[in-house]
């Protein structure tokens, strides 16, 4: 499991770098009144976007400090929560770039940058996800601590069951 949370931190980190690639290219779309315009709007959406991450993040550290055992479940709605705040600054993002009447190009290129870097966090989140539960189920799992075990028995042998006598 380890293994495939490194692979999707890589591929996370080109989405990562893809994005900023086409991010680059929607910005070399834009005239310099596109530009004014880019910055007001980045200006006004900023500050939403910068608090409602830190929000979460606070809430998921108090919840985490007040009871450890919340730490997978807290884990899973605080990076659902973060992905779907980008998915809707994504969203109203481009309504305002539409409304300012910003070049097609430009949208083309915004949106391809914003739809990559939202798949390789959903990757990334889903991975993360995946080995929450994987590891949550492994220490939930019990054995009876009445079932003798014959330590002399081939490593794994003590999972198959036993052949019932007839």
């Amino acid at each position: 499991m380890h293994n495939l949370i490194g692979i999707l931190l890589g591929v996370f980190m080109l989405c990562i770098l893809s994005a900023a690639h086409f991010g680059r290219r929607a910005l070399k779309c834009l005239g310099s009144q596109h530009h004014s315009e880019l910055v007001r709007i980045s200006a006004n959406a900023s500050m939403i976007n910068l608090v409602v991450p830190i929000v979460i993040a606070i809430a998921y550290v108090l919840i985490v400090l007040n009871n450890r055992e919340k730490l997978p479940l807290a884990t899973v709605i605080a990076l659902c929560a973060l992905l779907l705040q980008g998915i809707i600054s994504a969203v109203t993002t481009d309504r305002s770039y539409r409304k300012a009447g910003m070049p097609p190009e430009f949208l083309k290129y915004f949106r391809l940058a914003r739809g990559i870097r939202i798949l390789g966090a959903t990757m990334l989140f889903v991975g993360v996800i995946s080995w929450l539960i994987v590891t949550q189920n492994a220490q939930n799992a019990q054995f009876d601590p009445h079932e003798t075990q014959d330590l002399q028995a081939p490593l794994g042998a003590q999972l198959i069951p036993a052949a019932e006598s007839k």
